[in-house]
C-alpha cells in the first residue's frame, strides 16, 4: 500500500490499526448506528426525550418553533402581497394617492405585527435548551428594503 506523504499521524495510526485487524469483530459490526440519542442531552432528560420520541411527541420548544416559523412565513407572504398590490395600484395615477395612503397604513400594521412576532421569538429563544440555535429576529425595515430593491 502506498503511503500518502500528507497523511496525518492520526490517520496513519488508524490505517495501521485497520490493517492489523484491530477493528474487526467489534460489537454491533455491520449494524447501523443508533444516533437517536443526543449525547448533549442532559442525563436526567434522556429518558423523557426517548419516551416522547417513541410516542411521536415533540418537546414544547420544537412545536413552538414550528408554530413561529409558520407565523413568520405567513407574515412575510402577506407583506409581499400587500406590497405587490400597492405597486400595482400606484402605477395608475388616478389611484396613486389612495394606494400610497393604504400602503402607509399597511406598513404601520405590519410593523406592529413584526414587533409582536419578535417578542414571541425572544420569549421562545429564552426557553431553548443549551446548545440549540436561537431563532433570529425579523427586521421589518430590512424586509421593506428587500421589497423596494426587488421592485426596481
Amino acid at each position: 500500500m502506498t503511503m500518502n506523504r500528507w497523511e496525518s499521524s492520526v490517520d496513519r495510526a488508524i490505517r495501521e490499526a485497520m490493517e492489523r485487524g484491530e477493528f474487526d469483530d467489534l460489537p454491533g459490526q455491520g449494524k447501523p448506528l443508533d444516533l437517536r440519542d443526543d449525547p448533549n442531552t442532559p442525563e436526567d432528560m434522556q429518558m423523557a426525550y426517548r419516551i416522547m420520541r417513541d410516542n411521536g411527541i415533540a418537546p414544547d420548544w420544537i412545536a413552538q418553533g414550528k408554530e413561529l416559523l409558520g407565523k413568520q412565513t405567513a407574515l412575510l407572504k402577506a407583506l409581499r402581497a400587500a406590497y405587490q398590490n400597492y405597486r400595482a395600484a400606484s402605477a395608475d395615477m388616478a389611484l396613486w394617492m389612495e394606494a400610497d395612503r393604504d400602503w402607509q397604513a399597511a406598513q404601520r400594521k405590519f410593523s406592529d405585527a413584526f414587533e409582536r412576532l419578535n417578542k414571541e421569538i425572544t420569549s421562545y429563544n429564552l426557553k431553548l435548551p443549551p446548545g440549540v440555535m436561537h431563532r433570529p429576529l425579523v427586521s421589518f425595515r430590512q424586509e421593506i428594503e428587500k421589497l423596494s430593491g426587488a421592485a426596481r
